[in-house]
């Protein structure tokens, strides 16, 4: 008898990214990923209890991989210009990452006030004020009307050809 081929969470991870990278959240169940990996979906189940935790474990990737552009956008001359830039092209190269992180229910903040008061775009905020010389609160002013274009842009990126 041939040894049993063992499937990893991290292969279980990277299967689930391809085919949302592919084909979108929705396209991703047990049988799409027993599938990819050619193996049945008890290696899936056996490394994650339910599909709702292997999505946060996609989520978690998902993240790094955002992380990564905005990091990156960092190095701009105008770090918030190139955050902002980062953003965008997230969306234009990785559509269906994005929609999963910023058009879904996966989304965690429920309200812009969420978003604004969110640690990280709080230091935004202060590297605006820095930069620009304005006073914290109309450096937020600025952060959410910035925001509020600059999402509206990736939206268009992520779900336009």
């Amino acid at each position: 008898m041939p040894p049993k081929v063992k499937v990893t969470q991290d292969q279980i991870i990277q299967a689930a990214m391809d085919i949302v990278r592919e084909s979108g959240i929705d396209a991703l169940n047990a049988r799409a990923l027993a599938k990819h990996l050619d193996c049945s979906i008890q290696p899936i189940f056996k490394n994650f209890e339910t599909m709702g935790s292997l999505k946060q474990a996609l989520l978690v990737e998902a993240q790094k991989i955002y992380d990564a552009y905005t990091q990156k956008g960092m190095e701009n001359p105008n770090p918030f210009l190139g955050i902002g830039l980062g953003y965008i092209q997230f969306a234009q190269e990785e559509k269906n990452l994005f929609k999963l992180l910023f058009m879904t229910n996966e989304f965690k903040q429920t309200s812009l006030i969420q978003i604004i008061k969110d640690d990280e775009n709080q230091e935004v905020v202060k590297l605006v004020a820095q930069l620009s010389g304005l006073s914290l609160v109309l450096s937020e002013q600025l952060f959410i009307d910035i925001w509020l274009i600059t999402h509206g842009i990736a939206s268009m990126c992520a779900t336009n050809d």
